[in-house]
């Protein structure tokens, strides 16, 4: 690969019109993530908080912000600022409804499958030097089991060109949501693309959920699967999952693709200072989707994806890019020495 030539094709190809009007599927997650921003390494952020604890409690003050949190609405509004028609299948309650709209505003997602009678979700992100630390409540996700999918989301998830499914971690009928939900997008012609997360939330039953999974892999429900190098070990190792799936390998030096029968070379990621770590993974999701969709040589569509997740974690107000910003983004940027 020549970093330089697929660089220069990417921002051609980034230049111009969608062939088609694509439709996108994200769920089931929507939460209010309330990030953290701690200037501080992980130990020297303890050393504080137990000088605080010694002296009978007291503040601690540190900026705060709130963003559209979970992986799906994440996803949802990376794909959005890409110039994507995304649709969130999600739960959330009468005030997460109201809090979606307002960080949806002027983006293209559409909220219309979105119910107002669950739960809303909350994460606290401790955003410390190198190190994020979630503090998570679920809400509606840890039961958003198939019984939640109506006929109008079946209609949309049949005729969507791709359907995506994340935080299976998370949701204890996350296996149950993903056979009944990919089911139902194989009847008609949808990529499926799957990104379970850290099984580690599933605890004492995590190895009885993991084999879960598998079993779901092995009826080839799944088309792309999104893990990190830990989670590909804890799903089965490579071996396994590339002979059900295309495996979609994410880490902070490189990025790689297995096929059943080949792989791609490792691609490198862009050399940014992070400024956040937490939503990375579903920015760089949503290059995927697009690379896939606008049907990229792997290389290409790889870099695609490191771009999109490098500009968000640089990003200062932690925002997505647009396709013109991805742009500009690519003709300053270097890649990381392998």
């Amino acid at each position: 690969m020549n970093p330089v030539i697929e660089k220069q094709a990417l921002i051609k190809k980034l230049a111009e019109p969608f062939p088609k009007e694509f439709k996108i599927v994200v769920m089931p997650h929507f939460c209010v993530d309330n990030f953290v921003h701690c200037n501080q390494s992980y130990n020297s952020f303890v050393s504080t908080l137990n000088d605080i604890a010694s002296q009978g409690g007291g503040n601690i003050a540190l900026k705060q912000n709130l963003h559209v949190g979970g992986k799906a609405a994440n996803c949802a509004s990376a794909l959005s600022s890409l110039d994507l028609y995304t649709y969130l299948i999600a739960r959330t309650s009468e005030l997460g409804y109201k809090l979606l709209e307002y960080f949806y505003n002027g983006k293209k997602v559409d909220l219309s499958h979105v119910s107002k009678r669950g739960e809303l979700a909350f994460t606290t992100a401790l955003e410390l030097k190198g190190v994020n630390i979630m503090l998570s409540y679920p809400g509606s996700l840890s039961q958003f089991g198939p019984e939640y999918i109506t006929k109008e989301d079946e209609k949309l998830i049949k005729n969507a060109d791709l359907v995506c499914i994340s935080d299976w971690g998370m949701n204890d009928k996350g296996t149950e949501l993903a056979e009944h939900v990919f089911g139902i997008a194989k009847k008609g012609n949808a990529i499926t693309f799957f990104d379970p997360g850290d099984p580690s939330p599933k605890g004492k039953r995590e190895k009885d959920e993991t084999e879960k999974v598998k079993a779901l892999l092995e009826e080839h429900l799944v088309d792309m699967l999104s893990v990190n190098e830990d989670e590909i070990n804890r799903y089965g190792g490579i071996s396994f999952l590339r002979k059900f799936t295309r495996v979609e390998l994410h880490t902070e030096q490189y990025v790689k693709s297995y096929y059943e029968h080949k792989e791609t070379e490792k691609i490198p990621t862009f050399n940014v200072e992070p400024i956040r770590l937490t939503g990375a993974g579903d920015a760089w999701n949503s290059g995927n989707i697009l690379g896939e969709l606008l049907r990229l040589p792997d290389a290409q569509r790889l870099m695609l994806a490191n771009a999109v997740a490098a500009y968000y974690i640089a990003d200062i107000s932690g925002r997505h890019a647009t396709r013109t910003e991805l742009q500009a983004f690519l003709k300053k940027v270097q890649l990381r020495n392998l």
